[in-house]
């Protein structure tokens, strides 16, 4: 029987009282006194690897009295005490959850020896350990490496890089392996973590005659995720292709990886020879699948995405009935792609085909058809026609009228987008009044109407009242919405990104902000931050988590704290050197961070976060195809050009001024 069954059983029945006793203080240890720990322990591990568990036992002990809290290590001894145990894994997890990672790697360190001692002294069993005997090891180790004590992780390895049996390393590897995937993907706050984790492992068990290919394989595959998230594809394609295990195709992300960097025609290639097809313009529908799967792979981007719904949707019309799903989604797909990367002329063919197939089939009030209404609704208002997209949300809202029924999502966003495009037209007085007819409306539903629903209503009103000036009025509503929601400590930020109490509160802190108030809504700027960053399914990367990090950033940037002009210049760097100056990604820091330091008075370090916006919106990447621009695009633009302009012009009048 193992140690860990053991222990397990027996912390089941433990009093209640044991549990809940708080962990005991750690001691300080001195560099010497650490290191002639590590030794022991080290020396012990190698003792039981090689079945010598007398000789192990001794050294475990001296380890234990020399790193471990001495109330607790002189219990230890003559009996077995659990309650011990159980407290110090409580103090393992309790450091772990807060992120202490040197102080998580002590009470690992504890754990694993009291493990080993165990084991060493069960004189029962004889010859070598089994690996999950002494697998908390393994725990601690990553813990060093996450703390950044990877001399100390390295010198725990080399017992089972070493050992005869190769099942020791692989266990190791395969561990280390287990984790670096989880960080990656799930690892929340600690992904920017995985890099260092996955470079140490690799290095450590990618060696002449490796004993663990399996777990190397799966250590570059997350690299290659890492690289690519990074920018990095010609680094990614390199550890893609340490990551495939030789005779075998490449993995979908290898293959996305192609799409991303602009070689379609090849991946389109790839996938007829991994189905066995000979190469042809024509795509069968198994290759149209293949590649709407591949599109599905984290990280593939918006591009490769794009490459691929233009090989697949003509594939799905050409090959599918309207009613068939696959080509329903791969139309929304693609235009919402394209509405997303500023190209919504391209989207409106497709949804107004998808809409008059809808209707045709369901009839002009059916679900089906109202799904494309809005979405066609969105690509005609991101081309600046705002008076036909709000007809086209007018559609829906006028149905809400007819049946008096608010509660359907697609009801909340006619709601939305009609305040939206009256007041992007300056039509402030019109969205008021539409606005106070809706919310009386949806006040006399009451609970009619769901609570998550009702909040996104009071918040299009509270848009309204803050173009027409009463912020205080519109802060009034930004707190209702709040109170209606989850509390600060239950609320759980979905990995959707459609939480209205994430938007309610961000509201509450931009209506503060411009009040001159940013010191009272920086708890709500670092709130949204923090469970963003506590919840392992949103990509640590990804939109949602810049966004909450941006916002901050301005928020402490307008207080003319360093901590905001550090975040935003960090965000700048990284963004101009993975996308470029003129990119959409530099843009989208460049413009608030100059903002920001113009609103705290710092007109001259403003220029050089303005000058990166000015030069990115003058570039050639936004001027677009001019053929295909229509009059709307074309004023747009301008707007933008002359936004720009006027934030340069302002800051340096100011720096000159002394402003």
């Amino acid at each position: 029987m193992r140690t860990t069954a053991i222990v397990l059983s027996l912390l089941l029945v433990l009093p209640a009282a044991a549990q809940d006793a708080p962990p005991p203080a750690l001691p300080t240890l001195s560099a010497q006194d650490q290191a002639r720990a590590d030794t022991l322990l080290i020396q012990a591990a190698e003792h039981l690897i090689a079945g010598r568990r007398a000789d192990a036992a001794p050294l475990i002990r001296d380890a234990l009295a020399l790193a471990g809290p001495a109330d607790d290590v002189a219990k230890l001894q003559g009996q077995t005490q659990f309650e011990i145990y159980s407290r110090w894994l409580d103090a393992r997890a309790a450091a772990m959850k807060a992120r202490d990672f040197a102080t998580f790697a002590r009470w690992a360190w504890l754990t694993a020896a009291y493990r080993m001692k165990g084991t060493a002294e069960r004189t029962s069993e004889t010859g070598p350990v089994a690996s999950d005997d002494i697998d908390d090891i393994f725990f601690m180790t990553y813990g060093l490496v996450l703390a950044g004590e990877e001399d100390r992780a390295r010198a725990f390895l080399a017992p089972f890089a070493a050992a005869p049996d190769p099942s020791f390393e692989i266990a190791f590897a395969t561990d280390m392996a287990g984790r670096a995937v989880s960080v990656q993907n799930w690892g929340g706050q600690d992904k920017p973590r995985a890099a260092r984790l996955v470079a140490f492992a690799i290095a450590a068990f990618d060696r002449p005659a490796a004993r663990a290919p399996d777990a190397v394989r799966d250590l570059y595959r997350v690299q290659g995720q890492i690289l690519r998230t990074a920018g990095d594809f010609a680094g990614a394609r390199a550890a893609y292709a340490k990551a495939r295990k030789p005779g075998t195709p490449p993995a979908d992300a290898e293959l996305a990886l192609m799409f991303a960097m602009g070689e379609v025609d090849a991946g389109v290639r790839a996938v007829q020879q991994m189905l066995g097809e000979s190469p042809s313009p024509a795509l069968s529908r198994a290759a149209a699948d293949k590649l709407v799967e591949i599109a599905g792979q984290t990280g593939s981007g918006n591009a490769a995405t794009i490459a691929i719904y233009e090989r697949v949707y003509p594939v799905y019309q050409r090959l599918l009935k309207f009613d068939d799903l696959k080509l329903q989604n791969a139309g929304s797909v693609l235009a919402n792609l394209y509405v997303e990367t500023g190209e919504p002329a391209r989207a409106e063919p497709i949804l107004t085909g998808l809409l008059a197939s809808a209707e045709k089939r369901w009839g002009p009030e059916s679900n089906g058809a109202l799904t494309y209404v809005l979405e066609l609704a969105g690509a005609v208002e991101a081309q600046n026609r705002l008076a036909e997209a709000e007809l086209l949300y007018r559609r829906i809202w006028n149905l809400s009228l007819r049946y008096d029924n608010y509660e359907p999502d697609d009801s909340r966003e006619a709601f939305e987008g009609i305040t939206r495009t009256l007041l992007a037209r300056g039509l402030v007085a019109d969205a008021l009044a539409f606005t106070a007819d809706g919310i009386a409306r949806v006040r006399a539903a009451g609970d009619e109407i769901n609570v998550w629903r009702r909040m996104f209503y009071l918040l299009a009103r509270a848009d309204a009242l803050e173009a027409s000036g009463a912020l205080a009025d519109a802060e009034t509503l930004a707190r209702e919405a709040v109170s209606l929601g989850d509390s600060d400590e239950k609320m759980n930020i979905a990995a959707a990104f459609d939480d209205p109490n994430v938007f309610a509160r961000a509201r509450l802190a931009h209506l503060q902000e411009r009040q001159g108030r940013a010191a009272e809504a920086e708890p709500i700027r670092r709130l949204l931050l923090r469970k963003i960053e506590q919840n392992d399914m949103i990509p640590w990367e990804g939109e949602y988590r810049t966004a909450a990090l941006l916002a901050l950033a301005a928020n402490l940037t307008m207080q003319g704290k360093e901590e905001g002009t550090k975040l935003f210049g960090e965000r700048l760097a990284a963004s101009t050197r993975i996308y470029g100056t003129d990119s959409p990604q530099s843009l989208d820091v460049a413009e608030p961070f100059a903002r920001a330091l113009l609103q705290s008075g710092r007109a001259g370090a403003a220029l050089t976060p303005a000058r990166v916006a000015l030069a990115a919106r003058t570039s050639a990447r936004f001027v677009g195809d001019a053929a295909r621009a229509s009059a709307s695009d074309i004023a747009l633009a301008r707007k933008r050009t002359e936004a720009a302009r006027l934030m340069v012009e302002a800051a340096w009048q100011a720096s000159r001024s002394g402003g």
